[in-house]
């Protein structure tokens, strides 16, 4: 049984399931996954796009459906009794469906820990206390959970696994009339809400002093039409394949905080991280997180390599200024493509896919 409820754990989902039928061809996959995880032959049991919720406010107004999943899970995992629980991320939901399993002696492989040590570090215990193994994708993480009895592994990260490898060194900087620009506002209804409408109007600023700057738009297949609406009246160009290949095609990059500016950094495309949420929501989150960023990039990096325009900060004039830096100044840019190419260094060379396979199969095999 698996549990992913959001797009990047369906996307980092699909390739171990593929990996784990390779060693044993004849498991069954079932639980909550989306289109990548049903490609690989996994059976959904529960339309997926309705778990693709986050942030206080949103969670709350989908709070009956998410109980109701819950317990029509819970309630499925005690007849058929899967062999193994994979937990791919997704905490708030999948912290209890854990606990379930435990008490049901149904192993629990956890994959994609809860950032701990951003905050909520009570949560490294009840991870410890409950999963049968820890699959963590940072080896900084390893630290925080190992005092529990749950082994924990660094399995690598998995946007090393299905990136392709960028050889940075062959970058050069774009000449004015040719700078592309990716705007990528997220995978989530909400965030996308949120961030789009700020995004344009930064571009909007942009285009004054670069009228030839060439945007193209990042839209999510499985969103709602309606929040790109604004932007296709507009004229602006979006993009439905790969985050990945969209990036092979870009020079810089505006983000919505989140898997994707890993994703980016690693691709080598200097950027500016972005975020804004609803005032509860941000307020919650300040009380409570402990570290300096917000940006994986300069999470790993312990630095800030990127720029970030948080809550406030994030208005189209400190986008655009932000941007328009590493238009106007090759010396920034460069800099820029330079400190991203470390990251790949830090993450390590292991198959994410293969290790998590491996670690399932000896609970199962």
């Amino acid at each position: 049984m698996f549990i992913a409820g959001d797009p990047s754990g369906d996307q980092h989902a699909a390739p171990i399931i593929k990996k784990l039928k390779e060693k044993c061809p004849d498991v069954k996959t079932w639980g909550i996954g989306g289109p990548a995880m049903a490609e690989a032959d996994f059976h959904q049991v529960l339309p997926f796009e309705k778990f693709n919720c986050m942030g206080y406010v949103e969670v709350m107004k989908h709070l009956p459906f998410l109980l109701s999943a819950k317990k029509t899970l819970i309630k499925m995992m005690k007849t058929q009794r899967p062999d193994a629980l994979v937990c791919v991320d997704y905490s708030g939901f999948n912290m209890p469906m854990m606990k379930a399993a435990a008490k049901l002696k149904i192993p629990v492989i956890w994959y994609i820990a809860p950032m701990v040590w951003a905050w909520k570090r009570k949560r490294a215990k009840i991870l410890g206390d409950h999963a049968s193994h820890i699959a963590a994708i940072f080896p900084f993480e390893i630290p925080y959970f190992s005092p529990f009895k749950a082994p924990v592994t660094f399995v690598g990260n998995p946007l090393m696994e299905s990136l392709p490898v960028i050889n940075n060194d062959d970058k050069k900087f774009p000449a004015d009339k040719d700078f592309r620009l990716a705007i990528i506002p997220g995978s989530r209804y909400q965030e996308i809400k949120n961030m789009l409408p700020v995004m344009l109007d930064a571009v909007d600023i942009l285009k004054k002093e670069h009228p030839q700057l060439k945007v193209t738009i990042s839209k999510f297949k499985g969103v709602d039409q309606e929040l790109f609406e604004d932007a296709a009246q507009k004229g602006f160009e979006f993009f439905s394949g790969s985050l990945s290949q969209l990036l092979t095609e870009s020079d810089l990059a505006l983000v919505t905080s989140g898997t994707a500016s890993l994703e980016t950094a690693l691709m080598g495309v200097p950027m500016v991280i972005t975020y804004r949420t609803s005032t509860i929501s941000y307020n919650i989150y300040k009380k409570f997180v402990k570290i300096p960023y917000i940006g994986l990039p300069n999470i790993i990096a312990q630095a800030e390599i990127v720029p970030e325009c948080i809550q406030n900060d994030a208005t189209a004039q400190n986008l655009a200024g932000k941007l328009n830096r590493f238009i106007k100044e090759p010396a920034c840019w460069e800099e820029s493509v330079t400190n991203l190419s470390t990251l790949r260094a830090k993450l390590g060379e292991k198959t994410p896919s293969n290790e998590v396979a491996n670690i399932i199969y000896s609970y199962i095999g």
